[in-house]
């Protein structure tokens, strides 16, 4: 649907760290919606940092300022790995978006993400400062994940001076989007409004469709041909748990030399997954890859007999992997390895695959074997994950569903102002 005359006129100013050429599937959300509203009629400028978290090497597609978007990044780019200087980085990318946010006359609504973690409350002190309507897309929840993960005590003077900043932050906004019911609940708990609430999925990104077999260039050059292979493609962060995994695909491995798990991303807990494949000597039974551009997801994905989605126990309702969305829109089957989530729960829903708890790597080993020993019915698993997809939760939905979303605060504020 397009914009109508007035909404053509409506500025939106959208806060994201990372944004195009990034080759990651949480830095093409953003540019998909982005470039979906500037299409709609929408005057859309995106405000990103300078440094690339998973730039790719090769095409990494259309530019959104092919579509009208207008991108201005903020920040110095150092260069290198952005683990590096990582608290460097963020307060360039924090003192630039301040300026951009209070000294220049501000859109018409503010839209940002929860990357990094204080963009939040920036942009409510700027909608606060010039009166206007902000929307938060939760990708991740703050405090919570910081307190999680022990980076932040729980009951510190840190984690009490962030819950208040943080909660003011989404109580204030218009609208809050959560990425499923599960998030939904903790958002609740934060004190955002139930009417003032919205929940919206992430979709696929990167080009539909598998390449499979010897057609694919991937598996002949991987060695992959032939075999019986599980995926995990994407982040490995601080909210993803790898030893229930990697130890019940230990187990299956000596039952069924056949077996590969293949790798492919990056992140803060790359390096302790390494090891600890080291460790229980899988050698070349495990691959490991970086990022792959958008364009050969197609093929990467279609490595996958069995595709990995693993969460750490207390990130329930605090992220929901996007890499779940890329295999099931092409009808992947699904490994869950993790706690009760809006992840499990879909898995259970549309019937797609397997979800295990954390620390049963039995469950894992069992789970695995049963996928390899009847791959009729796994193919029946990949397909019913397809189709819920297609019916819930593809990109025409969910861009269809942030429009109207960014509307409904529009005519709030303007209700509010008597305009």
């Amino acid at each position: 649907m397009m914009a109508t005359a007035s909404e053509a006129r409506r500025r939106l100013a959208f806060v994201e760290q990372f944004y195009y050429p990034e080759g990651w599937g949480g830095a093409e959300l953003p540019r998909d919606l982005t470039v979906h509203l500037a299409r709609a009629g929408f005057d859309v400028e995106v405000i990103c940092g300078s440094d690339q978290y998973a730039p790719v090497d090769g095409d990494p597609g259309p530019n959104p300022a092919e579509a009208g978007v207008r991108v201005r990044r903020v920040g110095l780019a150092l260069g290198g790995d952005i683990r590096r200087h990582k608290l460097l980085r963020q307060l360039l990318f924090y003192a630039g978006l301040a300026l951009r946010l209070l000294l220049r006359a501000p859109p018409d609504l503010f839209v940002t993400q929860t990357n990094p973690p204080l963009a939040v409350p920036l942009v409510a002190l700027a909608a606060a400062v010039w009166r206007r309507p902000y929307l938060i897309i939760a990708m991740d929840i703050y405090p919570e994940v910081l307190v999680a993960h022990g980076a932040v005590g729980r009951d510190s003077p840190l984690a009490r001076v962030l819950t208040g900043l943080f909660g003011w932050a989404y109580r204030s906004a218009t609208r809050v989007v959560a990425l499923g019911p599960v998030m939904g609940g903790r958002l609740g708990l934060k004190g955002v409004a139930s009417d003032r609430l919205v929940e919206i999925s992430n979709w696929s990104t990167g080009a539909p469709g598998l390449v499979r077999g010897e057609s694919s260039a991937l598996a002949r050059e991987w060695g992959l041909v032939g075999k019986f292979v599980l995926v995990y493609s994407g982040n490995l962060g601080i909210g993803h748990e790898f030893d229930t995994l990697l130890q019940g695909f230990a187990q299956a491995l000596r039952r069924n030399p056949d077996l590969r798990l293949v790798i492919i991303g990056k992140g803060s807990r790359l390096e302790e997954v390494r090891r600890l494949s080291v460790s229980l000597q899988l050698g070349d039974a495990v691959q490991f890859a970086g990022f792959v551009p958008a364009a050969r997801l197609p093929e990467s994905l279609g490595l996958a007999d069995l595709a990995v989605v693993t969460l750490r126990p207390g990130f329930e309702g605090l992220i929901v992997p996007s890499k779940l969305l890329g295999y099931l829109a092409r009808g992947v089957p699904v490994l869950y390895v993790g706690p009760d989530s809006d992840v499990a729960r879909l898995v259970t829903r549309f019937e797609c695959g397997y979800a295990v708890a954390n620390g049963d790597a039995a469950g894992v080993c069992d789970s695995v074997l049963d996928a390899r020993s009847d791959l009729a019915a796994l193919a029946a698993k990949g397909e019913a994950g397809r189709v819920g997809y297609e019916a819930r939760l593809s990109r025409a939905l969910g861009v269809a569903r942030y429009t109207e979303t960014i509307r409904d605060c529009l005519t709030d504020d303007a209700r509010r102002s008597g305009t």
